[in-house]
C-alpha cells in the first residue's frame, strides 16, 4: 500500500471507531477526565483499530496485521514494572497508580541538543539530581568539528554520545546508573555502534525505538529491535498522539496514541512509553495551549493504567522557554496532571529546543517538587482539574515565551541556577503554595 493510502485510511477509520465507541470527551468542561467508562472505550477502540488495520511499515510499504489474540496476549505480558541500572544504582521503574499516593519514577532530562564542549558537564548535573531513575542521551550537530552525515560519522557520533554519558555519571558518582541511547541516526548502524560493555551501553541499559506517527515502523528499528530484546536492554517509545494530523482531533489522537503504545511493545518490545496527546502549536512552540489536550492526555493514561501494564510517562514540554515564569507555570500544569494521572515524569524540555536551551537541572527538580506536592495535597481528578483551570487561565492561547541558554541561567560548575533564575523559579513555587500545593 502507498503510504498516501496508508494515511487516509487511518483517518478514516479512526473517525469510523470514535462514532462507534462514542468518545466524545473534547467536550467535556472538566480538565481531566473523571468517566472510567470513556477510558475503556479508548482503549477498546485502540484494540480494534490495531486488530483492523494493523500497522505500517514504512521501509517496505507493507501492511503488518495482527489478530485479535495476538493483540490481546501482548497486552497480557507486558512487564508491570523493570529493573534498571546496576550495583548501587538499580532502580525499579514501574507503573504508578491513578490518584495514588506514591512518589513517581523520574527521567529528569536530554532528549535536548547541546553542544559536544557541554556533553560530559551536562550529564553529571542532571545525575547528581537524587531522584533520577535514568538519563537519556542528546543530540549534537558535529562531532570533532565534523557535520555528522552518513554512516561512519554517524556511528562514531553515537559511539561519543555513549561515551559522554557514560563518563557524565561516573563523575556525578552513579557509574552504575541506567542511560539511554537517543539516535544520531535511524540507521542500524548507529545503534549498533554503541553496544560496548565499557565505554557504550550495557545490558542494563535502554534505547530509544520511537513508533512513527500514524503507526508506522521501518526495518531498521526491527534490526536494531531484535537485537537489543535479546541482550536483555529495555526500549523507550514516544507514542504521544498528534491532534490536527491524520488521526483528526483530541480523540482520535488519544486513540493513536493508545494504539501506538501497545504496537510499540508488540513490534520492538518497547518497556517504557510517553504516550499521550499534543498540538501542533506546542510541538512548534507558537502558543502555549491546554484544554481539551489536557483531557485527551488523561484518558489515554487512565486507558493504559486500568486496561494494561504499560509503563508510561508523562513527557514535561513547556513551549515557552528556559528562565522565564510560562515555562515554570506550563511545567507546573504537566507535572501535576502527570501525577494525577500515575504518570512517571520523563525528561522536562522545551518542546521546540533551541541548541543549548532546551533545558536546565532545576526544571527537572521543579517537577519533581510539584509532584510531590500534588501527592502531598492528595489532590483528586476533580480537585486537580478546577486547579489546573486556574492556573492555565494566565496563560491559555497566549504566544510561547523566548528565553535563555543554559550557559546564561545555570551554574553547571557550581550546580545551582543563576540569581535571576532562582528567584523566578522562588516566585512561581509560592504562587503554586498560595494555590493549594504542600511543598517541604
Amino acid at each position: 500500500m502507498a503510504s498516501r493510502d496508508w494515511e487516509l485510511g487511518l483517518f478514516k477509520k479512526i473517525e469510523e471507531l470514535i462514532k462507534e465507541h462514542n468518545l466524545g470527551f473534547s467536550k467535556a468542561e472538566e480538565f481531566l477526565n473523571t468517566d472510567n467508562s470513556v477510558a475503556d472505550a479508548a482503549f477498546e477502540a485502540a484494540v480494534d483499530f490495531i486488530v483492523d488495520v494493523g500497522a505500517y511499515c514504512i521501509s517496505t510499504g507493507r501492511i503488518i496485521r495482527f489478530s485479535e489474540d495476538e493483540v490481546k496476549d501482548a497486552i497480557k505480558a507486558a512487564p508491570r514494572e523493570i529493573v534498571m541500572g546496576e550495583g548501587k544504582d538499580v532502580r525499579i521503574f514501574k507503573q504508578g497508580k491513578i490518584e495514588g499516593k506514591e512518589p513517581l519514577n523520574i527521567c529528569p532530562g536530554h532528549h535536548a541538543p547541546f553542544t559536544e564542549d557541554l556533553g560530559t558537564l551536562v550529564v553529571k548535573n542532571f545525575a547528581q539530581i537524587p531522584r533520577a531513575d535514568f538519563l537519556e542521551g542528546f543530540n549534537f550537530p558535529e562531532v570533532d568539528g565534523r557535520e555528522i552525515l552518513g554512516p561512519p560519522l554517524e556511528a562514531y557520533a553515537s559511539r561519543k554520545q555513549a561515551a559522554y554519558l557514560r563518563e557524565g555519571i561516573r563523575r556525578a558518582g552513579k557509574p552504575g546508573m541506567a542511560i539511554v541511547y537517543y539516535p544520531i541516526s535511524t540507521r542500524a548502524s548507529s545503534f549498533l555502534s554503541v553496544l560496548d560493555q565499557e565505554c557504550g551501553l550495557r545490558s542494563t541499559d535502554g534505547v530509544l525505538f520511537t513508533l512513527l506517527p500514524d503507526v508506522k515502523i521501518e526495518y531498521d528499528y526491527l534490526t536494531s529491535a531484535i537485537i537489543y530484546e535479546q541482550h536483555g536492554f529495555f526500549g523507550v517509545n514516544g507514542s504521544f498522539g498528534i491532534m490536527g494530523g491524520f488521526c483528526g482531533g483530541p480523540e482520535g489522537a488519544a486513540v493513536e496514541s493508545i494504539a501506538r503504545t501497545i504496537v510499540g511493545w508488540m513490534v520492538y518490545r518497547d518497556k517504557l512509553h510517553y504516550p499521550g496527546v499534543e498540538h501542533m502549536l506546542t510541538l512548534t512552540a507558537t502558543k502555549m495551549t491546554f484544554h481539551p489536550i489536557n483531557n485527551a492526555r488523561s484518558v489515554v493514561y487512565q486507558a493504559l493504567n486500568r486496561n494494561s501494564n504499560a509503563i508510561y510517562m508523562e513527557w514535561v514540554i513547556p513551549s515557552s522557554e528556559l528562565c522565564t515564569e510560562e515555562h515554570l507555570w506550563e511545567s507546573a500544569v504537566r507535572s501535576i496532571e502527570g501525577t494525577i494521572n500515575g504518570a512517571n515524569l520523563y525528561a522536562h524540555r522545551v518542546s521546540r529546543p533551541r541548541m543549548n536551551a532546551g533545558q536546565t537541572p532545576l526544571e527537572a527538580e521543579f517537577m519533581i517538587e510539584v509532584s510531590d506536592a500534588t501527592l502531598k495535597a492528595g489532590l483528586k481528578r476533580g480537585d486537580g482539574g478546577e486547579l489546573l483551570k486556574k492556573i492555565t487561565g494566565r496563560l491559555e492561547g497566549r504566544s510561547s515565551v523566548q528565553g535563555k541558554t543554559i550557559q546564561e541561567c545555570y551554574d553547571l560548575v557550581k550546580h545551582r541556577p543563576s540569581a535571576e533564575y532562582g528567584e523566578i523559579y522562588g516566585k512561581v513555587k509560592k504562587d503554586l503554595a498560595d494555590l493549594g500545593l504542600e511543598f517541604e
